[in-house]
């Protein structure tokens, strides 16, 4: 079952068959061709093999109106009897899906090497479908280059010439450049170091920004290229250099962003430890140097 339209051969009327399936009937040329458009628009609808079962030569007869017509289309070799029925014979060549697909394909050809859009005529022989509608009309050279394209990417993927599928989670690495001259530190980056030092001010931030600028200027060759610059200036202040230019206040309760090292913390809280030793044995600060060693976290 191949769809709503058929198509028929222009010069089927002319088709010595038709002729003589038109002299076993005793009818005219025309009364033949329509009851071939019945049988073969049915049988598009209603198969998809060329068996039909339940119709009979006899009935064949009554559905088109032409008597002994059945019989005339065995006789000539389009149609056979069958245990379940009747049977179309060469359906799959002329007929179906398949067929149909074949039939557009002449047509584009067709039209465009006529360079017309327009219906034209397909020489297969039988039961050949009729066109009912006009078909879209593909630019066939269009398509030649788009092949050619895809044979051209298809070598180059295989020389590795270009990145395939597998290597787009690994993209190439980004381009490694000098810091330029004039560079000043980005507001960006600048507020990152306050969010993440919060002990620091601006000054500090500033001071910091020039240090770096200042150091990796002078660096020559590929020490003073980065691909990541962003990632250069965290490192930078997260270094211990940096750290320990600019360390939390000893005094309060360590912030939590304090960025402390285990042995600075740890020197930290024996220094606060031994001051408020002093204290309970008499040999201590004032009572305005006083610590809460809870407060200490300690």
């Amino acid at each position: 079952m191949a769809g709503d339209w058929i198509k028929m051969r222009g010069n089927l009327w002319d088709d010595p068959r038709v002729g003589r399936i038109a002299d076993i009937t005793d009818t005219t040329e025309a009364t033949v061709i329509g009851g071939l458009y019945w049988l073969w628009a049915s049988a598009d609808q209603h198969t998809e093999n060329g068996v039909m079962p339940g119709l009979s030569i006899r009935r064949i007869d009554s559905k088109t109106g032409i008597k002994g017509f059945g019989d005339a289309l065995v006789s000539i070799g389009w149609l056979a009897d069958h245990p379940d029925g009747v049977s179309i014979l060469k359906f799959e060549e002329h007929n179906g899906s398949s067929a149909k697909k074949r039939c557009q394909t002449a047509k584009r050809v067709a039209a465009f090497k006529a360079g017309n859009a327009e219906e034209t005529n397909n020489d297969e022989e039988g039961n050949a479908p009729i066109v009912t509608e006009t078909l879209p009309v593909r630019d066939l050279e269009k398509e030649k280059e788009l092949e050619k394209e895809k044979r051209e990417e298809k070598e180059k993927s295989i020389s590795g010439k270009t990145v395939g599928a597998a290597d787009a989670a690994n993209p190439p690495a980004a381009k490694s450049v000098r810091l330029p001259d004039g560079w000043q530190l980005p507001k960006a980056w600048g507020e990152w170091a306050l969010a993440e030092y919060t002990h620091w001010t601006p000054e500090i931030v500033r001071l910091e920004g020039q240090k770096f600028g200042d150091h990796w200027r002078t660096k020559s060759g590929k020490e003073g290229r980065k691909a990541d610059w962003p990632a250069t200036w965290r490192n930078w202040c997260r270094s211990d250099i940096c750290q320990r230019s600019h360390p939390l206040q000893r005094s309060g309760r360590p912030q939590k962003n304090a960025h402390m090292t285990d042995s600075e913390r740890a020197a930290w809280i024996a220094e606060e430890g031994a001051k408020a030793e002093r204290l309970v044995f008499g040999d201590g600060p004032s009572g305005a140097d006083v610590i809460d060693l809870e407060q200490l976290g300690v």
